[in-house]
């Protein structure tokens, strides 16, 4: 989650527009079922603290669209897909970005198309890129223009939109995405926002929540849903570009 600007305070009494965002869910696969990361949200952060959520965080200016660095999905197809008038790909290049800030994971292809792994330069000081990131002083185009990447938008299927209910102090217009997580690469917590990064199987996660043993938001239990009802990573990914899990809610 990036750096936000101020928000009124609880007890305001105007109505807090919703700021656009973007979450990711990473999928992989494992002999006895497909599994989700999920990231443990500190104590100290100000939206939902200490709660297991999704990669993700609001839409900053620098997730501008830029055609040099996307791949796969052009730019009225995704304003389509989001029914937006124009900006689209914007939300897909925060859910991109959010996955290396909150969990070190780098959703790019190099110049012959090959995804990449950690023995990439661009995770030379990871930790580094990832602070920059966070505090606005690089973006993720500087970044994938440095090292010769491109974002493969075509592989970050679109799965639901959902808005902050308008009581909240703090809101969010936020579009979920689900991606293949990327062999040959780890995920980690950065340390500060998320402060635990682990890998589930969906109905653990909700035989977890319903146990009290974790927090969940309403929109992560509802994705979470979603997919106990698929065996693997590709049945997921072909089932949510054919329309599974297209809702509009709050939560």
């Amino acid at each position: 989650m990036s750096v936000e600007a101020p928000f009124p305070d609880a007890d305001d009494e105007a109505t807090v527009v919703p700021r656009p965002a973007a979450t990711v869910m990473l999928l992989r696969d494992r002999a006895d079922g497909m599994e989700v990361l999920l990231l443990q949200r500190a104590a100290s952060t100000p939206f939902v603290p200490g709660a297991h959520v999704f990669p993700g965080g609001a839409v900053d200016d620098g997730d501008a669209d830029h055609d040099d660095i996307v791949d796969g999905l052009a730019a009225e197809e995704a304003d389509r897909i989001l029914g937006v008038q124009s900006g689209g790909r914007a939300y897909w290049l925060a859910a991109v970005r959010e996955c290396v800030e909150e969990a070190g994971v780098v959703l790019a292809i190099d110049a012959d198309g090959r995804s990449v792994t950690d023995q990439h330069p661009v995770f030379t000081d990871l930790d580094a890129t990832r602070d920059a990131l966070e505090d606005g002083t690089r973006t993720l185009a500087d970044l994938y223009r440095e090292h010769g990447l491109r974002v493969p938008l075509d592989r970050v299927a679109y799965v639901s939109r959902w808005i902050t209910p308008e009581l909240s102090p703090r809101r969010y217009d936020a579009r979920f995405f689900a991606a293949a997580m990327v062999e040959g690469q780890d995920a980690g917590a950065d340390g500060w926002e998320a402060v635990d990064a682990g890998w589930w199987k969906p109905t653990q996660a909700l035989a977890d929540w319903q146990a009290g043993r974790i927090e969940l938001i309403e929109p992560t239990v509802v994705s979470l849903q979603l997919l106990c009802r698929f065996t693997s990573t590709v049945e997921a990914l072909d089932a949510i570009r054919c329309g599974a899990g297209a809702v509009e809610g709050q939560g």
